[in-house]
């Protein structure tokens, strides 16, 4: 076999394999933090996409596709499109977002792969062990090294205010509307919106812990 083409065989069954996020966005509002303080679980819309270098010869993003509907809302769009240099994944959809013991019962009835926590002025994301395990498991059936991972390599949060107070959003080693902040702190006010972008690439803090911010 010729080693150039095995080599670049390895490298696509790689890439096609990872299934980490390229990008994760999420958007909150103020009034989403404040409501779920007091138990409240709300769903935020959510986009995802996956870019997957390599062609897909034996068909399994369709595959793969049909089995990650079922962990997702009833209304969620997953879309494949031809990309530069391979496949593009596209997700739609929601997420809970809520305090620990909100989340917790939340997810006994429905079935999510991650979930925004609001704890002690922290908001972070956090992916849903159980049900991540369970998806998988059954994408495994199709390849076995074939998994979701998370943390995405970007994980942008905007913040839109819609309450009449102002609050406060601050978080560490973040991008901010291209510039890169090491320090970040700005007050939201009602009508306005924040960018936080986190990078999760290889060498990154945030490859190890999950995307946050503070609020106050």
């Amino acid at each position: 076999m010729n080693i150039k083409y095995l080599f670049f065989s390895l490298f696509a069954l790689i890439v096609l394999s990872a299934c980490k996020p390229n990008s994760i966005e999420i958007e909150v509002y103020t009034s989403d933090i404040k409501s779920v303080a007091n138990g409240e679980v709300l769903e935020v819309p959510l986009k995802a996409s996956f870019n997957l270098i390599g062609e897909d010869k034996e068909n399994q993003l369709p595959k793969a596709k049909i089995i990650a509907l079922k962990y997702l809302p009833s209304d969620s769009e997953v879309q494949i499109a031809k990309g530069t240099y391979g496949k593009v994944m596209s997700v739609v959809t929601t997420i809970p977002i809520g305090n620990k013991t909100g989340i917790q019962e939340y997810l006994k009835k429905n079935s999510r792969l991650a979930a925004v926590f609001v704890e002690g002025g922290t908001v972070k994301i956090l992916p849903t062990p159980a049900a991540l395990k369970k998806l998988n498991k059954e994408l495994s059936t199709i390849n076995f090294m074939l998994s979701v991972n998370l943390p995405a390599s970007s994980t942008t949060f905007r913040i839109v205010g819609d309450t009449k107070e102002k609050m406060n959003i601050s978080a560490i080693a973040v991008f901010s509307e291209k510039k890169p902040y090491l320090l970040y702190s700005k007050d939201v006010k009602r009508r306005k919106s924040i960018e936080l972008k986190f990078m999760g690439g290889d060498g990154s803090v945030y490859k190890e812990i999950p995307p946050q911010f503070s609020v106050k």
